[in-house]
């Protein structure tokens, strides 16, 4: 194994685990990355959905997209003459995705990185969901972001710093940040999750 890498023992079970979020179940490696707070990715979810508003026949692309919980919500948006493109960078999760989504040909989940990915893109989404880890998504992304010019941007963010850093990158480029909340997803901690809606400047909200 690569130096620093840490090897995952099972001592009882399968070593998957199973969670249900809008219906949905998703069974995923135990060591995977899954929301903490066990009402917190239903809670994101609704609001993702509630903010996105994405039409049927949209397109939807969703960074650092992970098993696809919000991918799923934008896929019942856009139906199946829409398209989602869930990026997510661990192969693990992009496979445990597909398997849960395997009922919605119109959602794509694909192991990449989310920069290179972005600059491939040939058509601009309508609607851009990210939750980058704890570092933030930073101007190379948002840039790339932008750039893209979706009408709505949802974007999460696990540290008020970064997350507030990264809303001055998207202001900078016109965006307006029309609503946000926090969510005090670890309890008895000083962490606090926040999720904004920007909207493109030529957008009426």
């Amino acid at each position: 194994a690569a130096a620093g890498a840490r090897a995952t023992r099972v001592v009882e079970g399968t070593g998957r685990a199973a969670e249900r979020v809008a219906g949905r179940r998703f069974e995923l490696d135990a060591a995977g990355f899954w929301q903490p707070h066990r009402d917190a990715a239903q809670r994101y979810s609704d609001l993702i959905a509630q903010w996105a508003a994405a039409a049927p026949g949209a397109t939807a692309v969703d960074l650092y997209s992970g098993v696809g919980v919000f991918a799923a919500r934008l896929g019942e948006q856009v139906g199946r003459t829409g398209s989602v493109l869930g990026v997510e960078s661990s192969t693990a999760a992009v496979a445990d995705g597909a398997a849960a989504l395997a009922d919605m040909p119109q959602v794509e989940l694909r192991a990449a990185r989310v920069e290179k990915t972005l600059a491939a893109l040939s058509d601009r989404p309508d609607v851009v969901v990210l939750d980058p880890p704890r570092a933030g998504a930073g101007r190379a992304v948002t840039d790339a972001v932008t750039a893209g010019g979706a009408g709505v941007i949802v974007h999460v963010g696990c540290d008020p710093a970064a997350f507030a850093r990264d809303v001055g990158l998207y202001a900078a480029r016109g965006y307006r940040l029309a609503e946000v909340r926090a969510f005090d997803a670890f309890p008895l901690t000083h962490h606090v999750e926040c999720l904004g809606l920007l909207i493109r400047p030529d957008r009426v909200r």
